[in-house]
């Protein structure tokens, strides 16, 4: 054989192995980039639920202050009857269980213990004597604090029925 002959099937060889191992490192690469795209996909997911995990973790232990904040008023805590002042310098009137209103500032020590930490337009956060606080309840109006007139379909505070119209004051209207 001659030494042409030889490198022609030398090359016969090594050219068809060269492309078999170029189409496999190819199809290596292609394989590794979707793997790669699964992953980072994957990680994205996990991300995302992750953040719901914590998102929900927040509103439950929102919920859960909001809870432990309001106590019905009828364990003993006073309640809100009425709120007056502007800024710093704001009152509460607190409704105790045995009836008697006391009027509050922040700083304030109730009889049963408690302390007034804050007195904000819409409410009032007392400090127990183990150190939790919590937002009081706003008292609301007894029965025979309000009254409807069956003339106005509102309910609201009993208004005087308005008087009759005199005969001058018809006269005027016609």
């Amino acid at each position: 054989m001659s030494h042409y002959n030889k490198l022609a099937v030398l090359a016969m060889c090594v050219l068809p192995a060269q492309f078999a191992t170029a189409d496999s490192a190819s199809e290596r690469l292609t394989k590794i980039e979707s793997e790669t795209l699964i992953l980072k996909a994957k990680e994205k997911q996990l991300d995302v639920q992750a953040k719901i995990i914590a998102r929900q973790s927040e509103i439950n232990t929102r919920q859960i202050e909001a809870e432990r904040m309001a106590l019905p008023a009828s364990n003993g805590n006073p309640v809100i009857v009425a709120l007056e002042g502007i800024g710093q310098r704001m009152v509460a009137s607190l409704q105790t269980d045995n009836g008697n209103v006391v009027d509050v500032r922040v700083g304030d020590v109730l009889a049963n213990g408690m302390r007034v930490r804050s007195i904000q337009a819409n409410e009032v956060i007392v400090e127990n004597v183990k150190k939790q606080r919590l937002r009081l309840a706003v008292a609301g109006p007894s029965p025979a604090a309000v009254q409807t007139d069956p003339a106005y379909p509102a309910p609201g505070l009993r208004l005087p029925a308005p008087p009759p119209l005199s005969q001058a004051a018809i006269g005027v209207l016609k």
